[in-house]
């Protein structure tokens, strides 16, 4: 494998650091302020994020923001806009000012802060599909059988519906639409740090198992000219990849390949990616979906974990958050290097680098 020149390594590794020292400084600050507090108050504060996700969602279930794209409008000009009641779309709109996603000044105007654009589905970072994932019926259902599952250790969703999320998905199209589509933006978001962190080779192939119509992926060809790709999963992701991939200039350079994470696929890569796929499962069913990656791949092939790394006794945001949304939602959790490296060795794979790129963990596995 051909390293980068030492400066493009430098670049890597600073921007990492940078937004991780960010992330840090941000969360301290924000442990200093709740210490401030009168704890009633700090506790109200918390109490109150029902109410933050759920204003998220009216906007976006209306489309609520939208006229705020092009500038500061009362609600009497939304409302006329969009149909809805005046007074309620004042009140709500005040409400998001209230989180700083909207600006409300002394004329009775809104606009939107630079967080609030996010809630535009045009913005070409939009977090309007993750606000409608996270606050759909299943998912609330999920978290809202978190006391069985101190109870018990079953998985809240399956507790709560009788099935799990990807049989509940599988049977409604749309909501599987909206939770890919989420999904894809969120790796839109963290590929720059990834793709940046890592030294990958200038020639050669990449297979992206699981990954959907190729986000990632494309990511990682755009920025190295010279490699190929492969892109494994079952046939209903693959159907949207072609007209995906097209769309990121890289739909020639890449395969697709009809597989299962469980029952095997065909396809010999250099590098294999399982991005955000390990944390969905337990330690058995990983165990299987290793097996089924060593299967397929030739010894000395690198394969790239790309997830959050949760430290068994470090409480950290986002990732311990997301490991309770792991126990509400499906059969998995939020793991350290230590614990993929030791549910990989019996696969056959020897452990690599680690590797913070500032937005998820990079754990290398090396096939033997």
């Amino acid at each position: 494998m051909r390293q980068p020149p030492p400066a493009v390594v430098r670049q890597a590794l600073l921007r990492p650091a940078l937004v991780r020292g960010v992330q840090r400084l941000s969360a301290a600050l924000g442990r200093a302020g709740s210490a401030l507090q009168p704890p009633q108050a700090r506790f109200l504060q918390l109490t109150g994020g029902v109410g933050s996700i759920m204003l998220m969602r009216a906007a976006v279930q209306t489309g609520l923001v939208e006229p705020l794209a092009h500038g500061p409008l009362t609600a009497g000009a939304i409302a006329a806009q969009l149909g809805l009641h005046a007074d309620t779309v004042h009140r709500v709109l005040r409400g998001l000012a209230v989180y700083g996603l909207t600006r409300l000044d002394r004329a009775g105007r809104f606009s939107l802060t630079k967080t609030g654009r996010l809630l535009l589905d045009s913005h070409p970072h939009t977090m309007a599909g993750w606000i409608r994932y996270m606050t759909s019926p299943m998912v609330i259902e999920g978290w809202s059988r978190l006391p069985e599952t101190l109870r018990d250790g079953r998985p809240a969703f399956n507790a709560a519906t009788g099935t799990t999320i990807w049989e509940h998905l599988a049977q409604h199209p749309d909501e599987e639409e909206g939770f890919a589509r989420t999904m894809r933006e969120l790796t839109l978001m963290a590929a720059p740090l990834i793709v940046a962190a890592y030294p990958w080779p200038e020639e050669g192939t990449v297979c992206d198992v699981g990954g959907g119509v190729g986000s990632m992926l494309a990511e990682v060809l755009r920025a190295r000219p010279g490699l190929s790709g492969l892109l494994v999963d079952q046939v209903g992701p693959l159907g949207g990849a072609g007209e995906y991939l097209a769309s990121r200039g890289v739909e020639g350079r890449v395969t697709t390949v009809e597989g299962d994470l469980f029952e095997g696929f065909a396809a010999s890569a250099d590098i294999y990616l399982l991005k955000d796929v390990l944390h969905d499962w337990d330690d058995e069913q990983c165990a299987r979906i290793l097996r089924t990656v060593r299967a397929a791949a030739p010894a000395g092939a690198r394969l790239l974990v790309l997830e959050w790394l949760q430290e068994p006794n470090r409480a950290e945001f986002p990732v311990s958050i997301s490991d309770i949304m792991m126990l509400a939602q499906t059969e998995g959790r939020q793991r350290s290097a230590e614990e993929f490296f030791a549910l990989a060795a019996p696969a056959g794979f020897a452990p690599g680098r680690v590797v913070d790129t500032g937005a998820y963990g990079l754990v290398e596995l090396v096939a033997v």
